[in-house]
């Protein structure tokens, strides 16, 4: 099938976990061009945040935690439990990161701007290029994180003479579908998060049995890591990059392609 086949999107499909839907949602309704049909929003979460008991690996991290340290956080939701565990102003470092805008503005609403925040890319590659000139020998840099993540930015600071120690403050899970699943082609999925590429596969096994199933569905995601990722848990349908995960770059994206579709099935005479 070409994209001149496919249907029009008629679903869009936002998977953040319950209660970070929000913006995305209020960005595609702000975007939305003149004169393009509005195609039903719906949430569908792909991935439940539990915060672990009495804080996880965070309040040994913070009786050892001196001010020289530099503190990482990976999220928004990584900043939000980590300050209900201790406010972030009572916290010793002096330093904070984050990975993206969005993290970033979660660190200032607890009253700790981030000291580094990445320009380029908003993920790990984009942090350690902010970072390129800040001296690590011997300095502990925590990351503030969930129970798994990424390796990269804790490889390449420790490369560069830092001791770099994961903090994790809440796990993972895929959360109970939200029966009816919207699936085909008529869909499109913004996924935002690559390991919600797992919980994806993982409600296809559960509701695939259509001619036209979840895995024939359309889905925008953030970067290369997540299309492979995507392809790789047997995603059959177009996918395609959006080139961040802020809400404003998501809704220009998943407009675009609804423009597109709605063009390339238009009649021609």
């Amino acid at each position: 099938m070409t994209d001149r086949d496919l249907p029009p999107i008629r679903e869009v499909v936002l998977t953040r976990p319950a209660g970070s839907n929000a913006g995305l949602r209020e960005a595609l309704i702000a975007a939305r061009p003149l004169g393009l049909p509005e195609p039903t929003l719906i949430t569908q979460p792909l991935l439940a945040i539990q915060p672990l008991r009495d804080g996880g690996e965070l309040p040994a991290a913070l009786s050892a935690m001196d001010s020289g340290d530099l503190v990482v956080f990976v999220s928004p939701r990584a900043v939000e439990l980590a300050d209900a565990v201790r406010p972030l102003v009572d916290w010793p470092a002096r330093e904070f990161a984050a990975v993206g805008a969005a993290t970033g503005r979660a660190l200032a609403g607890a009253g700790r701007p981030a000291t580094f925040l990445p320009n380029s890319s908003e993920d790990s590659e984009g942090l350690l290029e902010c970072l390129r000139d800040v001296p690590m020998s011997g300095r502990r840099v925590w990351i503030i994180r969930g129970e798994t993540g990424r390796e990269l930015l804790a490889e390449a600071l420790a490369a560069r003479g830092a001791e770099p120690r994961f903090v994790a403050v809440y796990r993972r899970a895929c959360p109970e579908p939200r029966p009816p699943v919207p699936a085909g082609p008529a869909c499109l999925w913004i996924i935002t998060a690559p390991q919600a590429l797992d919980c994806f596969a993982r409600l296809a096994g559960e509701t695939d049995g259509s001619e036209s199933g979840l895995l024939d569905s359309n889905l925008l995601v953030i970067n290369e890591r997540a299309h492979d990722r995507a392809r790789a848990v047997g995603v059959r349908g177009p996918i395609l990059l959006a080139g961040g995960p802020g809400a404003e770059t998501l809704a220009r994206a998943a407009w675009e392609v609804i423009a597109g579709r709605q063009s390339s099935s238009s009649p021609r005479h």
